[in-house]
């Protein structure tokens, strides 16, 4: 799928309508740069933008990016949609689990770096490469395109959410990205993007780590971790009314038992009471956690992602417990180092 140029988008818009840039539902840090950098564009252009995002906004780290930058996202639910609004969906691909669907009516635009599924939705304009490490990135392609400075809040936003997604760029990076990360660092505040990217974790997360370091197992090179909520929460006496983690903390667990000299793929699992979702996490080319998730996941949930961190959910219901869920990501890993994998 060939890359777009911002001014391929220009050219399906109409600046006598409304546009609302959407982040996926529980964004993150490059979703949240993401849409609040495109929405600056598009307003220097002309456009009536708003910058949305669906679900709920979780985590420390992410809700101090939008106060420091003072990034101006509202909840989906309180914007009043139209059949004349421009819909621009960044981060996510439309009808994927984690995407709320705004209207009934078609959207505009995908902007992602996520591998597609293998029908994407049909709308006037597809920008979605799958090589870059970030969505910060093919963002900030659009500033460059159009010689347009990003200021100095946009710079840092983007610079932040590059970092985080190629975790200190040291995963899924490539040329462009290396690039990207040379013309932030001197248009950013790169201390405050470093001091968000150095608290990503709270004290309040301390119980959980301590389940987590509690409950893990190992097979080869291939960590679980298995949280289950509340009792993680509940073994400290601390359970809130909603046990579920945030979205990024199954990430960051993930990330951390992946610094384990033994450890190259790690799948961390949280099973609540209505759902299970899962993180996962390789450093093993021969191991695409993307590609691993959705053949584990086959009749009884749904993943997706990239070759180094995927992320799913069971549905409700077709949970087969811990150990034969454990035993399906067995199977599969054990396929792919038996077959082979061919990254091309």
């Amino acid at each position: 799928m060939p890359a777009k140029r911002f001014h391929d988008l220009l050219e399906v818009l109409d600046r006598n309508k409304p546009v609302i840039v959407q982040a996926h539902d529980y964004p993150d840090h490059d979703a949240i740069a993401s849409g609040f950098s495109l929405m600056r564009l598009l307003q220097k252009f002309g456009f009536a933008c708003e910058f949305c995002y669906g679900g709920e906004m979780q985590g420390f780290s992410v809700t101090g990016v939008i106060k420091d930058l003072l990034i101006p996202v509202v909840p989906a639910c309180s914007l009043h949609i139209t059949k004349s609004t421009q819909i621009i969906l960044v981060d996510g691909i439309a009808g994927n689990m984690n995407v709320t669907n705004l209207s009934d009516f078609p959207i505009t635009g995908i902007i992602d770096h996520h591998q597609p599924p293998a029908r994407v939705p049909e709308c006037p304009f597809v920008d979605i490469r799958p090589g870059f490490g970030s969505c910060s990135t093919i963002i900030y392609q659009y500033y460059l395109e159009t010689l347009t400075e990003p200021p100095r809040d946009v710079a840092t936003a983007l610079l932040t959410g590059l970092m985080m997604d190629t975790a200190h760029m040291t995963r899924g990076v490539g040329t462009v990205d290396l690039a990207a990360f040379s013309g932030l660092f001197f248009q950013s505040d790169w201390e405050e993007s470093a001091y968000i990217l150095r608290n990503s974790f709270s004290v309040q997360d301390i119980p959980i780590l301590r389940y987590a370091f509690d409950h893990y197992s190992i097979c080869g090179e291939v960590c679980f971790v298995d949280l289950e909520s509340p009792q993680m929460y509940e073994a400290h006496g601390e359970a809130p009314a909603d046990a579920s983690l945030r979205p990024e903390l199954l990430g960051l667990i993930s990330d951390y038992f992946l610094r384990m000299a033994e450890i190259h793929f790690v799948i961390t699992i949280e099973t609540g009471s209505t759902a299970c979702r899962l993180s996962l996490r390789s450093e093993n080319p021969r191991l695409p956690a993307d590609l691993i998730i959705k053949r584990a996941l086959r009749d009884i949930g749904s993943g997706g992602g990239h070759s180094h961190m995927s992320g799913g959910t069971v549905h409700a219901g077709l949970h087969p417990g811990s150990a034969e869920l454990q035993k399906k990501f067995l199977n599969v890993i054990e396929d792919f180092l038996r077959q082979g994998y061919n990254k091309e």
